[in-house]
């Protein structure tokens, strides 16, 4: 008999099925999840969520369910390296296509530090990839920003 997935594995294959979901229901253009491609180095990928806006506009999306709370500031760094490699691996096949690439990376909860929240969200700027926390609403981001409120109060 086959040992069970652990815990946090599922909650993170949830998570994964639910942002998904969300962006299907809600995104504009052709949305794409688990799309296949073939990168750069001629290896195969999967893109998380994929959008096609048209006029040669996609997004790319990882979503991920990393535990930055636990992890100490070397191992944080590490797998932020890792992980903007991964969508980059994403971008270069596309703009090698000839088409305009947004990327972006998801998870589900902001880190408890502030300082580790800003820490993270700047080494993903600086490789060009936005950050969103599905548990941040846009007016918490706004007002992180020092942006004036726009009244909403859906989460991003």
């Amino acid at each position: 008999m086959a040992k069970p997935e652990p815990k946090a594995l599922r909650r993170g294959k949830q998570f994964h099925r639910t942002v998904q979901g969300d962006w299907l229901q809600t995104a504009q253009g052709k949305v794409y999840v688990e799309k296949a491609i073939t990168k750069v180095t001629r290896r195969r990928g999967r893109i998380d969520v994929f959008v096609d806006a048209g006029d040669g506009l996609v997004a790319v999306a990882e979503v991920k369910c990393s535990s930055w709370d636990r992890m100490s500031p070397v191992a944080l760094r590490q797998n932020i390296t890792r992980q903007a490699s991964q969508i980059w691996d994403y971008v270069e096949s596309q703009l090698s296509a000839g088409k305009e690439v947004s990327p972006g990376v998801i998870f589900p909860r902001r880190p408890r530090s502030k300082r580790r929240l800003v820490l993270i969200e700047e080494l993903f700027e600086n490789r060009g990839i936005a950050v969103v926390w599905q548990d941040e609403s846009l007016e918490e981001r706004r007002a992180r920003a020092g942006l004036p409120s726009t009244g909403a109060t859906d989460a991003v």
